[in-house]
Parts: structure tokens; C-alpha cells; sequence
């Protein structure tokens, strides 16, 4: 008979206990999306702005001589953190024979006949960032064009596309 009554016993401990875990494993997951800093609510709905970033006609546009590292085009994507909220991503990597000083230069011109400004300070031959900005139709775009520190030799350089959620203007 005790035998009995202290089954029954551990075996609702036991649900009990399972509940409970269940409960906190349940709430650290909901809590944890915003603390991941995944975006997912403010990324839905963005399928066609993600497009339009990933084939930004600056992508397009480089100097003779260059080549896109194969495999460097990251996907677009949204990313995001609690501090910065979400905004949209796409990138390509690629190889250029000059100096910086003349792909700042090429940028400078080309991106400015569709309509990219040129923003921050200005650069020079051992800046390893230079940013443009512009609005399109869905918003606020930046591009950037990045240098690998110490790739001053093989001309390896990261051009970056990120726009805002929200369209408004993300800062260089």
C-alpha cells in the first residue's frame, strides 16, 4: 500500500518537474529573440527590399581590372541588435591591381552619375573605409567600401550594401 502511494507521489513530482522545465526551456526561447538581436519581427515583410538590395546596380560598378572573389557574395539578409534595431545587408568581395587612393576615386566618380553621395570625411591612400549614401524609392541605401587591414598588396577590398528597415538613413 505504501508502495503504492509513494509511486503515485514521485510520478506527479516527476510531471510536476517536467512542467516546470518545460515552462523555463519555453521562456528562455521566447525571451532569448530580442536578446539575440535576430530582427524577426521588423525582418518580415522584407523579401523585395532584401532583392532590390542584393542587386543594387553599385554592385555592378567597378573598375577595370577587378575581379568578384567567387563565393563572396553574401546573401542578403537582415540582421539586427536591440541597440541598432534591424537593417538590411548584402556584400561582394573583390580583387583590384591599383592603390586605394584611385578605386576611392573610381567610386567617387562612377557612383555619383546614379546617384550615390559621397559621406564622412574625406579619404585618402591609408583610409581603410569610405562610405556613399543615397535615397531610392524604397528608402535610404548605404554603400560602403571596405579594405582588408593589411591587403594593401592584393587590392582586396569588401564593397557593402545596408538599408534600414524602416528606409530611414542608416549613418556612415
Amino acid at each position: 500500500m505504501m508502495d503504492a502511494r509513494r509511486m503515485r507521489i514521485a510520478t506527479r513530482l516527476a510531471i510536476a518537474v517536467s512542467v516546470l522545465g518545460l515552462g523555463v526551456v519555453v521562456s528562455i526561447v521566447v525571451a532569448s529573440g530580442p536578446l539575440l538581436g535576430d530582427g524577426g519581427d521588423q525582418c518580415s515583410g522584407q523579401d523585395a527590399r532584401l532583392a532590390a538590395l542584393d542587386q543594387l546596380d553599385a554592385f555592378t560598378v567597378k573598375p577595370s581590372g577587378s575581379q568578384e572573389v567567387k563565393e563572396s557574395a553574401d546573401s542578403a539578409d537582415c540582421v539586427g541588435d536591440d541597440s541598432a534595431g534591424s537593417w538590411l545587408y548584402s556584400s561582394r568581395v573583390y580583387t583590384y591591381g591599383g592603390n586605394r587612393e584611385d578605386l576611392i576615386g573610381f567610386y567617387k566618380r562612377e557612383l555619383s552619375g546614379l546617384g550615390w553621395k559621397r559621406e564622412g570625411p574625406e579619404s585618402g591612400p591609408s583610409d581603410v573605409r569610405t562610405c556613399f549614401t543615397r535615397k531610392s524609392e524604397m528608402g535610404w541605401e548605404k554603400l560602403t567600401i571596405t579594405f582588408r587591414q593589411g591587403a594593401e598588396a592584393d587590392g582586396t577590398f569588401r564593397t557593402s550594401a545596408e538599408a534600414a528597415v524602416d528606409g530611414s538613413k542608416i549613418g556612415c
